[in-house]
C-alpha cells in the first residue's frame, strides 16, 4: 500500500508537471506564431519597396536623357560635384598640305571640368581648355534649369544642339578628324558660342522617346556669321525620334540655323542638318562610349550662303562612320566625307578612311586613323594619325 501511495504520488507530479509544459509548450508557439506573422509581414513590406524600387530605376532608365548614346551636355543628376581632366596627345603624318604640318606631335587639348548638381532641377559646368601651343581658356560654361513641366532652359556658352557632331567634344568624337562639311562651313570651332536654349524632351512610351529645342545665339562663329560684326542674332532649332530595345536602337535629327554673314547684317547664312545614328546591340559594351556592337552614323548638310544680294551658293555635305565592335572596347571602322564649297558649290572635296579604337578604360582611348583626302584645289594625299586620350 505504501508503494501504491508513493506511485500514485509520482504519477501526480508527471500529470502536473506535463500540463505545465503543454501550457508552456503552447504559449510559446504562440509567440512563434506572432513572430512568423510579423516576420511575412516585413517580408511584404521589404518586396513592396523593392518593387517599387525596381519601378523607379525603370523609369530612370526610360528617361530620354539616358537613351542618347552619343556625348552631349555631360547632364549628371547622380554626383553633386564632379572634377575632371583630359590630355588628348596627337601625331601626325601626311604627305599633303604645308611642309610645315606634315609631322606633327601635340598636345592637341588639356582639358579641366567642373559639374555641379546645384539643387535637384538646377546643373552647372565649367570647361577650361588649352588648345596645342594656347592659353587656357573657358571652353564651355553654362547652366541648365529644368522646369516644373518637364522643360529646360540652358544658358551659356556651349556647343550648339544643331546636328549630330557639334555637341561632341575634341576627343570623343568617333574619328580623330572633324569631316570636311564641318569645317568647309563653321571652322574647327564648330557652333560653340554663348547661346540661350528651351528644349523639351517627350517620353512616347514604349522605348520610344522625341524632343525639340530653339535657341537664340550670338553668332560669333568667324565662317558661318562673320564674327558677328553686324550685332544680328542667329537662331537655330532642333527635332529629333529615337527608339532603343535590347537588340537594336535609332535615332534621327533635323536642325536648322539661320544668321547674317557681313558687316552690315544685309546678307543671310542658312543652314541644316539631317543627323542619324543605328545601333545594334545598344547595351554591349554598356558604360562605355560607343557601347553597341556596331554603329552606323553621320550627317547630310545644306548651306545657303548669300554671296550678294539675290544671289545664293547652295552647297551640301555629308559625312558617315561606320564602327564595329569586335570584342569588348576594340573597335574598327570605316568613314566617308564630302563636300562642297562654302563660297562656289563646284569645289569639291572627298576623304575616305580607317580607323581602330582600343578604350582602356570606359571614357579613355587609343585610337589609329588613316585617310585619304582628295581636295578641291586639285591635291590629293594621305594622313595618319594616332591618338592617345586620358580621362581622370
Amino acid at each position: 500500500m505504501k508503494y501504491l501511495k508513493i506511485l500514485s504520488s509520482v504519477l501526480l507530479v508527471l500529470a502536473c508537471t506535463e500540463i505545465v509544459l503543454a501550457q508552456e509548450l503552447e504559449k510559446n508557439f504562440s509567440g512563434l506564431n506572432q513572430k512568423i506573422d510579423t516576420l511575412q509581414l516585413q517580408q511584404v513590406e521589404i518586396q513592396l519597396q523593392l518593387d517599387a524600387l525596381k519601378g523607379n530605376l525603370t523609369a530612370l532608365q526610360k528617361q530620354p536623357d539616358n537613351v542618347h548614346k552619343i556625348p552631349d551636355d555631360h547632364h549628371v543628376d547622380s554626383v553633386p560635384v564632379r572634377i575632371g581632366a583630359n590630355f588628348d596627345l596627337l601625331a601626325t603624318t601626311r604627305n599633303i598640305g604645308p611642309i610645315e604640318q606634315q609631322q606633327q606631335l601635340s598636345l592637341r587639348e588639356v582639358e579641366l571640368s567642373l559639374e555641379a548638381q546645384i539643387s535637384p532641377s538646377l546643373y552647372g559646368f565649367v570647361f577650361l581648355t588649352r588648345p596645342d601651343e594656347g592659353v587656357m581658356s573657358i571652353e564651355e560654361a553654362a547652366a541648365m534649369v529644368d522646369l516644373t513641366w518637364g522643360g529646360r532652359i540652358k544658358a551659356g556658352k556651349y556647343r550648339n544642339e544643331f546636328g549630330m557632331l557639334n555637341t561632341i567634344h575634341e576627343p570623343e568624337r568617333p574619328q580623330i578628324s572633324l569631316p570636311l562639311p564641318i569645317v568647309e562651313f563653321f571652322g574647327k570651332e564648330q557652333l560653340r558660342e554663348s547661346a540661350m536654349m528651351l528644349g523639351q524632351a517627350f517620353d512616347l512610351g514604349k522605348d520610344q522617346r522625341a524632343g525639340f529645342s530653339i535657341a537664340v545665339l550670338n553668332a560669333n562663329n568667324d565662317v558661318a556669321f562673320n564674327k558677328a560684326q553686324s550685332r544680328d542674332k542667329a537662331y537655330s532649332g532642333k527635332l529629333y525620334y529615337g527608339l532603343e530595345s535590347a537588340r537594336a536602337a535609332f535615332q534621327l535629327g533635323a536642325s536648322a540655323l539661320t544668321g547674317k554673314n557681313n558687316t552690315a547684317g544685309t546678307l543671310t547664312t542658312s543652314a541644316q542638318a539631317l543627323d542619324f545614328q543605328i545601333m545594334i546591340e545598344p547595351r554591349y559594351n554598356q558604360g562605355y562610349d560607343y557601347p553597341a556592337r556596331f554603329s552606323l552614323l553621320g550627317e547630310l548638310l545644306f548651306n545657303q550662303r548669300e554671296i550678294v544680294s539675290g544671289s545664293i551658293n547652295r552647297a551640301r555635305g555629308f559625312w558617315g562612320v561606320a564602327d564595329y565592335q569586335m570584342t569588348f572596347g576594340h573597335h574598327i571602322g570605316l568613314g566617308a566625307e564630302y563636300s562642297e564649297g562654302l563660297l562656289d558649290n563646284t569645289q569639291i572635296s572627298k576623304a575616305y578612311s580607317a580607323h581602330y579604337s582600343w578604350y582602356y578604360t570606359p571614357h579613355s582611348r587609343v585610337q589609329l586613323q588613316a585617310r585619304h583626302l582628295d581636295m578641291a584645289e586639285g591635291t590629293q594625299g594621305m594622313e595618319l594619325m594616332l591618338q592617345w586620350n586620358v580621362v581622370l
